[in-house]
């Protein structure tokens, strides 16, 4: 026979298994707790090193692009400029090396790897300068990327399967080029648009399309002759 369990010990052994309970309870909470701190500090490691690598891929992605037009043997593309006060101004480039022609529908510009030439058919004058990197430019977008690891610190802004937006900070503080922002296309690694911002504050929007790259370019694109354009004034600023 079962010995008569004193009054009161059903009670004891009912709050033992409840206490048990309870343990078990706060165990498996305390474990699906730390589950999910895990789970959290390796989502923090993972934005971590998404933030991280993102110099990298700015790196990596510029590396890229101006492999592109270094390799190519040259570059053609035709071009739209908006300026705040300003009409538009629309032409055509034409690259070759260091060398390029610009034609707008108010100037040609023509750099020849070492002198600039202005040529104005309005005010029928001829400028000839030696251009800083700067001056190149504004002038010639493509020069922007092929110089960047020498002149910009970078950051992504922004990517997608279609574009990436690329920022260009000058590291010289002596720049006139206070900002530059470049939307390229994500598989081409060519550069769609540009927003170049200068040091008076103002900002040039640059349109780019119909890029080329590899057009047979003759070197006589970039050679000016004066005497070719009787009646010009020619102001030599060398």
């Amino acid at each position: 026979m079962t010995p008569a369990q004193p009054f009161g010990c059903t009670g004891v052994i009912y709050k033992i298994s409840i206490q048990k309970k309870t343990a078990t309870a706060v165990y498996i909470t305390t474990l699906v707790y730390m589950k999910i701190k895990s789970i959290l500090i390796l989502l923090l490691i993972a934005i971590g090193v998404n933030y991280a690598g993102a110099a990298i891929s700015a790196s990596a992605f510029m590396k890229e692009a101006s492999a592109l037009l270094t390799s190519s043997k040259s570059i053609t593309a035709s071009f739209r400029i908006e300026s705040a006060g300003q009409q538009p101004v629309t032409g055509d480039i034409a690259v070759k090396g260091d060398k390029f022609a610009v034609t707008t529908t108010v100037s040609s510009t023509i750099f020849d790897g070492n002198t600039q030439w202005t040529i104005s058919a309005n005010d029928r004058e001829i400028s000839i300068f030696e251009p800083t990197a700067d001056e190149i430019a504004q002038i010639n977008p493509f020069a922007i990327i092929k110089s960047y690891e020498r002149n910009y610190n970078l950051k992504v802004l922004s990517s997608d399967n279609s574009t990436v937006k690329m920022q260009l900070i000058p590291k010289h503080a002596d720049s006139s080029i206070k900002k530059i922002i470049i939307v390229f296309g994500t598989t081409s690694k060519l550069p769609k648009q540009m927003t170049i911002t200068l040091d008076d504050g103002t900002t040039l929007h640059v349109t780019i399309n119909d890029i080329k790259t590899n057009a047979g370019i003759h070197d006589s694109r970039f050679v000016v002759a004066t005497k070719n354009y009787p009646g010009y004034e020619v102001i030599d600023l060398r």
